[in-house]
């Protein structure tokens, strides 16, 4: 009788655990949203839009004349009311977990974020890996309505633009929902959210037949740093300042930066490495701030007549990259402090240095980091000139 009872128990189990995905949704039941933008509207109301991808047009041999991605919006008091109400306008549930993108208004992220953050963090909807970006001078809705070449699905585009102006630019950043959501509530650190412009008229964008172009009639371009201040956009960076930011932070990867050649013209230096690292001290109760980089370049090319074999002209380089990156550094540290947001992480650092100083100075840490002169070491060099030795130009004629 016992053997009996557990030959139906493990029967029994072995059911249950061949019992399919109870969870499983088919994917001629779903609308896969690949791009969510979130905007404010006059009456104060959020404004939900998905970027839908067309399965029939993307699975279609080329020649398809059909758009890849659909876009549907709606209006609600909370974020919830406006995704259910979504549901209306389309006869497949959307599903959340493909997400690429989030894309907030510049209207919404200067009035504050908080609530939009609540929502998307809470729900189980979404995932919190998908990158965030600004839209300046432009709603969401409008940004993810534009055609884009390359990809067929224009919110892979944002996406994949955004990882290459990252990578050999660092004018841009990559920042994940969760990351965005941390440095909310952390004490001693602020956001940067990279910008996305809309270039060009965004009706026309709209059409199909912007891709059809060998210049698209309109195109998105990265665009400067939304700078936040708790939950609020406070200000922009530029593309040097958001550049700075970047080595600032040990976030640069690859960029380009050129030089001044001693009898004039430029000569061109590939950055390939840059390492930074930020440590404080604490003496006589005042917070002192140091800042260590050092970064590496090799020529990529020369206007000038200039002779690259001579010790004295590589050391006159090495002193102009130097300049060229602390300078930046600076301005871009004093016009933060004019904002009142520490995005490099300044407190964190101080409260690494000593946390019974911080817990002091945390309340007032926006006036503290006001009052803040950072000790800035550089070390820049260039390592090589390429596959030329000496310049064609000091072979020309004139």
């Amino acid at each position: 009788m016992i053997s009996w009872m557990r030959l139906t128990a493990c029967l029994l189990m072995i059911m249950f655990l061949l019992s399919g995905c109870w969870s499983r949704r088919e994917l001629n039941d779903i609308a896969i949203a690949e791009g969510v933008g979130i905007d404010i509207s006059d009456d104060g109301q959020f404004e939900l839009t998905v970027q839908i991808v067309n399965p029939g047009s993307v699975t279609k041999s080329n020649g398809n004349s059909e758009v890849p991605i659909i876009v549907y919006s709606s209006k609600g008091v909370t974020l919830n009311e406006a995704v259910r109400r979504l549901t209306s306008s389309i006869s497949r549930n959307i599903y959340f977990a493909h997400i690429r993108i989030l894309v907030i208004s510049e209207d919404l992220a200067s009035k504050g974020i908080v609530k939009t953050m609540d929502y998307l963090m809470r729900g189980s909807e979404f995932r919190t890996d998908f990158d965030v970006v600004i839209a300046r001078d432009s709603t969401a809705k409008d940004l993810l309505s534009v055609m884009t070449p390359l990809e067929k699905v224009p919110a892979n585009y944002i996406f994949n633009s955004l990882e290459a102006a990252k990578k050999e630019w660092t004018s841009a950043v990559t920042i994940k929902l969760d990351q965005l959501s941390s440095g909310l509530v952390t004490a001693g650190k602020s956001s940067v959210v990279s910008g996305i412009q809309i270039i060009g008229d965004h009706t026309t964008g709209t059409s199909n037949n912007n891709i059809n172009y060998t210049t698209p009639r309109v195109r998105l371009q990265y665009s400067g740093n939304a700078v936040f201040k708790k939950d609020k956009l406070v200000g922009w960076l530029n593309e040097k300042e958001s550049r700075a930011y970047s080595v600032i932070t040990n976030q640069s990867m690859r960029s380009s930066i050129h030089l001044i050649c001693p009898d004039g013209g430029n000569i061109g230096i590939d950055i390939a490495r840059v390492k930074s690292k930020i440590h404080a001290v604490i003496k006589n109760d005042k917070p002192e701030i140091f800042i260590n980089t050092r970064t590496e370049g090799n020529v990529s090319d020369v206007e000038c007549k200039i002779n690259l074999f001579k010790t004295e002209t590589i050391a006159y380089l090495d002193a102009q990259y130097v300049e060229f990156i602390k300078s930046n550094m600076e301005k871009t540290i004093k016009k933060t402090q004019q904002l009142g947001t520490d995005i490099y992480g300044f407190g964190e650092a101080v409260h690494r240095a000593d946390p019974t100083y911080w817990n002091k100075v945390k309340d007032n840490w926006e006036q503290e980091f006001k009052q803040v002169e950072p000790h800035l070491n550089v070390i820049a060099k260039v390592r090589g000139t390429g596959t030329l030795g000496d310049s064609v130009v000091n072979d020309v004629k004139e």
